[in-house]
């Protein structure tokens, strides 16, 4: 088994305590839209409470759930839109030869868009007091805060604000040590002394160190702000339902392979770790601090990097021979949707749960995680955006 659609909820999962290796979800926004099956609204659906404060305690009555199934090793990545407090009330029509079966209707149903105990027109500022609460009542620890950037982000009717084109992405953990792989998913380097807006002055008949001496040769960290287009959806007209927030695959495909093990040891119980080779270079390696760059031969060093880099090698685990077999990590989406984080998880070897409250979901999910295209359009790993013109690559020695 790589992927099971499920349908439940994720107040009250299905699974093992300890069971669950990663788990990667987006919630439904507050009031929003009215999540329905059929003609019929789903009745205590998260999202559509009276309030935005009973909103965050069911959020955070689901993440104490979430946190029973995850193991110590685990993180939770968690993806959530912020909401302004206002008494509008809009409808969103179905396109035609549709009905509007699955998130179609905006907020005023039994939902609310407006509270009295905040300034009409101000921020609810939701995202953060989920993610205090996680920190201040359940315990978690907030590793990392990212800004998902939307450059094809949908325009706004407002005249007295920016656009809102970001949205916020949590990781917690549940304790200090905890699997990680950022190794897997390091960027190509750019030398930072150039980039737009930083500017460094080099004294004169010095030169600057180039950025192979300075950075991991894998390449650089991902930064805290991640710039992803939204990602379309187009459901089969025979399934009768159509979906409109569905997260770009992109998403989970980082988050899968850096925060889930490919393989766990049958023997130890851990999950294994890419293994880096570090290339040797003898001293050509060695570096003029008071000269500002490379004494023994720099072209012909820089070239002899980059034609030997570290790389990753293999994977490794608490075995002293990782030679036992592996099982599969286990990458859970408690609000599953249209099965995204379940789709990717199987296409990357990992096995992936979706739970959705919704049958329609859920058969959507059923079709697209076994849907060829689908399938296909999970493993295209979008190439990286190439240096601009006159920015030097990582080996170049910089005069």
């Amino acid at each position: 088994m790589t992927l099971a659609i499920v349908r439940g909820d994720a107040r009250a999962l299905p699974l093992a305590d300890l069971s669950v290796d990663l788990v990667v979800t987006s919630p439904p926004y507050w009031g929003l839209r009215d999540y329905r099956d059929g003609d019929a609204s789903l009745a205590g659906q998260i999202g559509n409470e009276p309030t935005p404060w009973e909103y965050l305690e069911a959020l955070w009555d689901c993440t104490r759930e979430w946190m029973r199934v995850l193991k110590p090793t685990g993180s939770l990545w968690l993806n959530l839109g912020d909401a302004y407090n206002s008494t509008s009330r809009q409808t969103r029509v179905p396109p035609v030869g549709r009905t509007a079966q699955v998130g179609h209707t905006k907020a005023g149903m039994q939902g609310q868009s407006y509270t009295p105990d905040l300034k009409v027109k101000s921020l609810l500022g939701l995202p953060w007091r989920y993610a205090l609460g996680c920190i201040d009542q359940l315990g978690l620890i907030l590793r990392a805060e990212v800004i998902w950037g939307k450059p094809n982000g949908l325009p706004e009717s407002v005249t007295d604000r920016v656009r809102r084109s970001h949205e916020h992405w949590f990781h917690f953990t549940l304790q200090l040590r905890y699997y990680s792989a950022v190794d897997e998913i390091r960027e190509p380097a750019s030398d930072y002394a150039r980039r737009p807006g930083v500017r460094r002055e080099t004294p004169p008949g010095q030169r600057r160190r180039a950025m192979a001496d300075t950075v991991n040769p894998l390449g650089a960290l991902p930064g805290s702000v991640w710039e992803v287009a939204t990602q379309p959806l187009n459901v089969p007209d025979h399934l009768g339902v159509d979906h409109y927030a569905a997260f770009p695959m992109e998403f989970p495909r980082r988050i899968i392979r850096g925060w889930s093990p490919p393989g766990i040891c049958t023997a130890c119980g851990e999950g294994r770790r890419p293994v880096v080779h570090k290339a040797t270079l003898g001293q050509d390696n060695s570096y003029d601090r008071a000269g500002g760059r490379n004494t023994a031969r720099p072209k012909a060093w820089l070239a002899l990097k980059a034609a030997n880099p570290d790389r990753i090698v293999g994977y490794a685990c608490a075995c002293s021979e990782p030679t036992a077999p592996v099982r599969p990590a286990v990458v859970l989406d408690p609000f599953g949707g249209t099965g995204t984080t379940a789709l990717v998880a199987s296409v990357l070897g990992r096995i992936g749960i979706s739970v959705d409250r919704s049958a329609d979901y859920c058969r959507i999910a059923q079709w697209r995680t076994t849907d060829p295209g689908e399938r296909a359009r999970a493993m295209q790993v979008p190439k990286p955006p190439l240096p601009p013109e006159g920015q030097p690559s990582l080996f170049e020695e910089i005069a």
